[in-house]
């Protein structure tokens, strides 16, 4: 299994590692309610969730429990039509309400795979936690701290495929796009080890679609400000900064040369090199401690094992939603 965190950090689930959150595969869709999984192969059925304030849904029940629901419930009921079953779930915890659907083709209501699906689905249910309103933003931050890692993790695929195929100007865009990453997560580590809090500095983590976000050179500049980096580091990415400019946007209007390609990637890709291990040594001092992500409470820095691989791998597939880059996560 793994977890899932409510875009605003409302509820936590835990699902099947082998399926899929659909809302954000639509660029520029809005993150809401219901909120879609399914398999990411052969599904048989979509498993639907939503939430809603206590008082909204069911005020009577907010008014029975002004303090919250102590103990969630769930009451199942079904609506079917000629087309489609659809197993409905009502229940309430604390301050929210929560609706299921598990929905499938009425041709499979016999199908012993939907009957599998539905005991994942009682899984799912069984697993949903309410965050405390106080740490709801920080589940949220965390929830894009790791979608960061998983987009991050995709990237070295497409570093292989351009090294694999000589194409030098893709190797430069994404070995510049990786330098940026490791800087932006080794700032948020300085920053936590600097004020000893868990607070994620988001803004260098996510960059929503109405956003002006941090543009590299900026990230070159906070990094030389939080001393991840030394004045030489600086310069150098400046100055390949410049160069990867000249390549993607002015290849054909300047007088750089093909054959200078190869060394301006070799160049990235030891530069991104380096800073990965800046970030590594920042993630082992920070384990240690008690405050941040790698800190002990949120338990990151624990021995990979074959459950923890394939949720990355579930993470990179997310990113890519390609079936040429599709990592195998089902046993």
């Amino acid at each position: 299994m793994k977890h899932w965190t409510e875009p605003n950090g409302i509820f936590l689930i835990q699902i099947p590692t082998e399926w899929q959150y659909l809302n954000p595969v639509v660029e520029g869709e809005e993150e809401k309610s219901p909120y879609s999984f399914q398999p990411y192969e052969n599904a048989k059925g979509c498993f639907q969730i939503s939430c809603y304030p206590l008082e909204e849904l069911a005020p009577k029940l907010a008014d029975e429990y002004p303090n919250g629901v102590p103990k969630l419930t769930w009451r199942p009921s079904m609506l079917d039509d000629s087309e489609f079953c659809v197993h409905m779930f009502f229940g309430a915890l604390a301050d929210q309400a929560f609706i299921g659907k598990y929905i499938y083709d009425a041709n499979l209501d016999k199908d012993e795979r939907i009957n599998e699906e539905l005991r994942l689905v009682g899984n799912i249910l069984k697993s949903l936690v309410i965050v405390p309103p106080s740490d709801r933003k920080l589940a949220s931050d965390m929830e894009k701290f790791d979608r960061f890692q998983g987009a991050l993790a995709a990237s070295y695929d497409l570093l292989d495929n351009a090294l694999e195929s000589d194409s030098f100007i893709e190797v430069i865009a994404v070995s510049a796009n990786q330098v940026d990453a490791f800087l932006r997560l080794s700032i948020v580590i300085a920053i936590q080890l600097k004020n000893q809090t868990d607070e994620v500095p988001l803004k260098y983590l996510f960059q929503a679609e109405d956003e002006r976000g941090f543009m590299e050179r900026k990230i070159y500049d906070d990094a030389l400000k939080y001393s991840v980096i030394t004045d030489n580091d600086h310069e150098e990415l400046n100055s390949l900064y410049k160069l990867r400019n000249r390549v993607i946007h002015r290849y054909i209007i300047s007088d750089i040369k093909t054959r200078d390609l190869p060394n301006i990637a070799l160049r990235y890709i030891e530069a991104s090199e380096k800073v990965r291990l800046i970030l590594r040594d920042l993630e082992n001092e920070q384990k240690s401690g008690q405050f941040g992500v790698y800190g002990k409470k949120f338990m990151k820095f624990s021995e990979p094992d074959d459950e923890a691989i394939k949720r990355l791998f579930a993470d990179v597939n997310d990113k890519h939603l390609i079936r040429k880059f599709a990592r195998k996560v089902t046993n």
